[in-house]
């Protein structure tokens, strides 16, 4: 009983935090934008899209802690990779190669180290690339640090919030799991909020 109580309290969380982050995700595009655009129905899709994401990663955390079959784990695992392609879709689609080469460099630690330093190595390419773009639209100023570090934010919790998907099957798995999901999900309730609040105040200054 107390195990399925935390495991609501861990979804329910995971809803709050998912429509928190994909709120600010959608205002951290409108911030980034040269030409801002707004609709309805863009809107409600990025933050639908967020909140399914993080909620299929709690899922996939509650699940894996109670399936013990090797097999079954690996059908949790698939849906969760399937559910967390919801984020990628439009725009989002060129943070994808990134994501996914951090989460098997920081996940898979049965890989071979130096294959892991690499695709880390090779993961920087892209967010590089992006935090130089928006130096060349906005020049280099605080508003152009608040969205790079924002940038860094939003990714390094989906990154995170990835692991009890991305973590191969093994005895003593979930220990290791278990804490970093749980921490991660209650932070990003309030770093997300914290960045959301920050972005509603700074969009109205001088180069921003």
């Amino acid at each position: 009983m107390i195990a399925t109580k935390r495991s609501w309290k861990i979804l329910l969380g995971a809803v709050f935090g998912g429509i928190t982050l994909g709120v600010t995700a959608r205002l951290w595009m409108r911030w980034i934008s040269t030409e801002p655009e707004f609709s309805w129905s863009g809107s409600i899709f990025i933050v639908i899209a967020f909140t399914i994401f993080t909620t299929s990663q709690a899922l996939v955390y509650v699940l894996r802690r109670r399936v013990k079959s090797k097999k079954l784990n690996a059908v949790v695992r698939i849906g969760g990779a399937i559910f967390s392609l919801t984020i990628f879709s439009g725009a989002g689609a060129l943070m994808f190669p990134t994501v996914f080469l951090v989460s098997i460099g920081l996940w898979q630690k049965r890989l071979d180290k130096r294959i892991r330093y690499v695709l880390l190595a090779l993961s920087l390419l892209i967010p590089i690339r992006q935090i130089m773009d928006f130096g060349s639209d906005f020049g280099w100023n605080l508003a152009t640090l608040g969205r790079s570090l924002l940038f860094i934010l939003i990714y390094s919790i989906v990154i995170a919030l990835l692991k009890p998907t991305i973590t191969p099957y093994l005895d003593l798995e979930m220990k290791a799991v278990s804490w970093s999901f749980k921490t991660t999900l209650y932070f990003s309730l309030f770093a997300v909020f914290a960045a959301a609040i920050f972005l509603l105040f700074t969009m109205g200054i001088p180069g921003s």
